[in-house]
């Protein structure tokens, strides 16, 4: 009989979306493998259970939107009352396991199950808090005249502190252990919210990590298919186009690097609400010839198994990144920022070129460095993949989550 964990995901893990859902289906997959039984908890605009690859949903319907942690305090209810229902009159110990900014809803769940008489332990993982995350995007629209993007997310600040503050406060300073990837999300919490936090620290993996095997690259996607000059060294980045993400230094290093006469193909993939205006930039910065935005993509594992170069110049990402594992495993030589948990994932030098943030001259000399030196390129990205390997392959991040949960009292009774 294998241990049924409840998994508190607030958003639907079956929607294909963003970095934050490949990994939770990611954590499905490794819980699977170590002998667990996910069950996800989340709001949607139904009610429903579905069985999936990766575990079960159970989707409770919630009549507020969105359905993200901006709104944590609405929803918190509806995906109480769910478990609860879940649970039953089966005495558990039950463990409770919340991902990203649902921490306090998770432990709620504990409080309504031990109000009952049901003990439940609760772990979170943390990638950060949102209130930092909402801060990195004004920090990257500092340059832009005040505009309604700036009007909105001045007003998410300001909900943030409201509702979403005081749900991490008591997630995380109720949960018996908070789970980090990096030691950056852990001072990001600990100078919000203070000591007197349990924290643990594990690995992670991206979905692509269970689901690509070493094989070589398949066909050209027909957004790098046009780009010239056809056999030029190929840029990939994947990333929202969000403030905080740092694309319009991209696309302004990319501009340098043509002015100097460097040969290269680039495509940035993802969506977001600066998609247009980066769209934009590129046309007028004369770049339609050899950079490619074609948003968001069904799968970027194909992009990136052709690219010879990944670039991450994000200003703020609270930890690290999803498509920098993807982009390692699928044998790309890095270049990404010093920011947050970035730094703890790669070498500079070794593994990754890192570059200061929100500096296109220093961009665009590290990409230059690859564009030029194919013997260092090919040297990067092979470290960068041994690095894969050993800290964020499938079973790397399955060994780490037995570790955790079996140090939990919950004991893997039927290992894969």
């Amino acid at each position: 009989m294998r241990h049924k964990v409840i998994v508190v995901t607030g958003k639907d893990p079956a929607l294909i979306d963003g970095g934050s859902e490949s990994y939770i289906r990611a954590y499905g997959r490794a819980a699977i493998r170590a002998g667990y039984e996910p069950h996800y908890f989340c709001v949607s605009t139904r009610s429903d259970v579905e069985e999936t690859e990766f575990g079960t949903i159970h989707r409770a319907r919630s009549p507020f939107r969105p359905f993200r942690g901006l709104m944590v305090a609405a929803h918190e209810r509806y995906v109480v009352n769910s478990v609860d229902r879940f649970v039953g009159q089966r005495q558990g110990p039950h463990l409770v396991h919340t991902i990203g900014p649902w921490s306090g809803v998770g432990v709620a769940v504990a409080r309504r199950l031990r109000r009952r008489g049901v003990q439940a332990v609760t772990a979170a993982t943390a990638f950060g808090t949102y209130n930092h995350e909402t801060r990195g995007k004004l920090r990257g629209l500092r340059t832009e005249p005040m505009s309604w993007m700036r009007l909105q997310h001045e007003w998410e600040l300001f909900w943030t502190r409201v509702a979403v503050d005081p749900s991490e406060r008591k997630g995380y300073r109720g949960s018996d252990i908070v789970l980090v990837n990096y030691d950056s999300v852990r001072e990001i919490i600990l100078r919000q919210f203070g000591d007197g936090i349990s924290f643990g620290k594990m690995t992670y993996a991206s979905e692509a990590a269970f689901l690509k095997s070493e094989s070589s690259p398949g066909v050209i996607p027909e957004a790098i298919a046009r780009l010239e000059p056809a056999h030029s060294p190929l840029l990939v980045a994947v990333s929202r186009h969000d403030p905080r993400k740092g694309l319009t230094i991209l696309v302004r290093a990319l501009a340098h690097l043509q002015k100097d006469g460097i040969e290269f193909r680039a495509c940035l993939i993802g969506g977001g609400i600066l998609l247009e205006r980066h769209r934009s930039l590129v046309r007028r910065l004369g770049l339609l010839h050899c950079v490619a935005v074609p948003g968001r993509v069904p799968d970027v594992y194909p992009y990136l198994e052709q690219a010879d170069v990944f670039v991450l110049p994000s200003l703020e990402e609270g930890s690290g990144s999803v498509s920098l594992l993807e982009a390692m495993q699928a044998g790309a030589a890095p270049v990404v920022t010093q920011v947050d948990g970035l730094p703890e994932d790669v070498i500079d030098g070794q593994s990754a070129l890192l570059v200061e943030p929100n500096n296109v001259a220093a961009l665009a000399a590290a990409l230059r460095r690859f564009l030029t030196d194919s013997t260092l390129r090919k040297r990067v990205a092979a470290e960068a993949y041994k690095q894969y390997l050993e800290r964020f392959s499938a079973e790397a991040y399955t060994l780490d989550l037995r570790r955790i949960y079996t140090a939990l009292g919950f004991a893997s009774k039927e290992p894969r």
